[in-house]
Formats: C-alpha cells, sequence, structure tokens
C-alpha cells in the first residue's frame, strides 16, 4: 500500500535539496566571478612584466617622421631644428607600434657627456626612446635654458645631454638611446637599434 504522505515528504525534500543546490550553485558563479573581476582589474592596474610588451620594429636606414603636429608623418629634415629643438618621431611606415616612438632633440655636440653613446649622434642630433620608463607614459621636451625631457604623468625628469639619466621622479633607468645621423638630403635616419630596455621597468 503507497502511503501517499510519505511521498510527499520525499517529493518536499527533495524540492529542498534541488532549492539549496540552485542558492549554493548562485553563490559559488557570484564568488567566482567576482574574484575574475578583481583578478581582470588588478592585470590593468599593475604592469604584468618588466617592460610592458614594448617591442621595437625600427631598422638601420627607417627614416624619421614628425609623430604629431601638423606635419605629421613627412620626414624631418635636419635644417628645421634649431639647438634646443626636440621633435618626437616614427620610423617612417612604422607608426602603429607605439614602442618605435622617440624623441630627436638637437643639442650642441660639446654639450654631450658620458654615458651617451657618441658614435649614435650625429652633427648635434640624438635619439630616445619617448616612452617613459616608469609606466609608459609619453614624455615631453621642456625647452629653457637648462633644456630637459620630462614625464608629466608622474614627473620623472631625464638629462639628454647625459644619456638621458634619471634626474628625478620615479622612473627606475634612463631612457634608451637609439642611433641617428643626418643624410645627404637633410633627412635623418636610424643607425642602430635601441641601447637598452624601453617601456615600463617597474
Amino acid at each position: 500500500m503507497v502511503n501517499h504522505h510519505d511521498t510527499a515528504l520525499d517529493n518536499s525534500d527533495k524540492k529542498g535539496i534541488t532549492r539549496r543546490r540552485f542558492i549554493l550553485g548562485t553563490v559559488i558563479v557570484a564568488i567566482v566571478s567576482a574574484f575574475g573581476s578583481l583578478f581582470s582589474l588588478l592585470k590593468v592596474l599593475a604592469p604584468s612584466k618588466k617592460g610592458g610588451g614594448y617591442v621595437s620594429t625600427i631598422a638601420p636606414g627607417d627614416v624619421l617622421v614628425y609623430a604629431s603636429g601638423s606635419k605629421i608623418g613627412t620626414e624631418i629634415k635636419a635644417s628645421s631644428m634649431n639647438i634646443g629643438d626636440a621633435e618626437l618621431a616614427y620610423p617612417k611606415g612604422k607608426s602603429s607600434n607605439p614602442a618605435n616612438l622617440v624623441q630627436l632633440i638637437k643639442l650642441k655636440e660639446s654639450d654631450f657627456k658620458s654615458p651617451t653613446d657618441l658614435k649614435l649622434t650625429d652633427k648635434g642630433f640624438v635619439a630616445y626612446s619617448a616612452i617613459c620608463t616608469h609606466l609608459g607614459c609619453t614624455v615631453s621636451w621642456v625647452k629653457n635654458n637648462a633644456s630637459y625631457t620630462e614625464c608629466f604623468c608622474h614627473n620623472s625628469i631625464f638629462n639628454p645631454a647625459e644619456g638621458e639619466k634619471v634626474e628625478g621622479g620615479p622612473a627606475p633607468i634612463p631612457l634608451a638611446q637609439i642611433g641617428v645621423k643626418v643624410t645627404d638630403n637633410d633627412t635623418i635616419i636610424f643607425t642602430s637599434d635601441f641601447t637598452g630596455p624601453i617601456g615600463p621597468q617597474v
């Protein structure tokens, strides 16, 4: 003889277990999702590795072109720059890679001191990575009686006459130098790869 009362209790227990499993499953999914979101946020806030994935594709012979301003994309002429001037530049045809961004500077040749590699300079022109070694912001040129490179994100200051050594702020290492040369037709070309790491180094 079937006990309908016991059957009803069994069904009620099964429904209760199903509800508990559903609620528990929902809670677990919510916790996992929360941890996943937190992990993603931490990856964004903190560089995953030194260099931040910056890999330059600059090759010797590449021509420097303007990276900003009204002349963007056009070749930089050496005669257009005076002592104390600086321009953000890319190698021609390779502007899509942010790791290729450099700061081209013209100084008095007598101003250069170690650790600037004089073999990588020409007629007062010197070039360095324009990516700050702190957190990867683009550096700027400050032109005054003692011109220098500065990252306005966190106020790191670099000395271009002395290999862009760090003179203030949180940047851990200098901006890497890269070789340049003035050609017979007044354009400027790269002659080497970067001499050191580029991108964030923290």
